[in-house]
């Protein structure tokens, strides 16, 4: 009998998935991450001075920095309502550390890029706008702080790209070179 219910509670565990309303949050904020850790290097990296189209990549850029702000406050609400599933009991002890270890930096990281890079528009004298909608200066006009900012930004943004590499690595490795119990990506699809 404990036997039984023993394997039925494992397999209950590997069928389990993150809510619905976790699962939409989590690709639209992958999706948009990524394509803002792109448009980042594309604007500061490729994009001339003086192309015709520098201050629309820039505000689009801020707007949708804002948007993975108010995406993330809504995910940590929504993950506190909707708790995550745990990771299958099979798993290593240590993986589970790292993928709980990887899973707060990457929440950290959603949260300082976004609002370094604010701050950091801020320190230059420059409001952020939220499609078209003027947002309130956080800070004043300070340029030295304001290359602290952009510093920050740069490197978290560049911390952010490596934890997001490795967190797919990790969904890559649980995939297919794992125990099939391990494919964690199922409880995210």
């Amino acid at each position: 009998r404990f036997l039984a219910a023993s394997s039925f509670l494992s397999n209950y565990r590997l069928t389990m998935k993150y809510a619905l309303s976790s699962r939409i949050i989590h690709w639209l904020m992958a999706a948009i991450i990524l394509f803002l850790l792109g448009l980042g290097i594309y604007m500061t990296k490729i994009l001339p001075k003086d192309a015709v189209n520098h201050l629309q990549v820039y505000e689009l850029h801020k707007s949708l920095g804002v948007l993975v702000l108010i995406l993330l406050l809504i995910r940590i609400v929504n993950r506190f309502i909707k708790k995550a599933p745990p990771l299958p009991d099979t798993m290593p002890k240590y993986e589970q550390i790292l993928a709980h270890l990887g899973h707060f930096g990457l929440y950290v990281l959603m949260l300082v890029v976004p609002l370094s890079g604010f701050l950091m528009s801020n320190s230059f004298g420059f409001a952020v706008k939220f499609f078209g909608i003027e947002l309130p200066m956080l800070i004043g006009t300070d340029f030295e702080r304001g290359k602290i900012f952009a510093e920050a930004h740069e490197l978290s943004a560049y911390a952010l790209l490596f934890l997001v590499a490795a967190h797919v690595g990790a969904v890559i490795k649980h995939r297919f070179f794992d125990k099939p119990e391990h494919d964690v990506l199922k409880r995210m699809i």
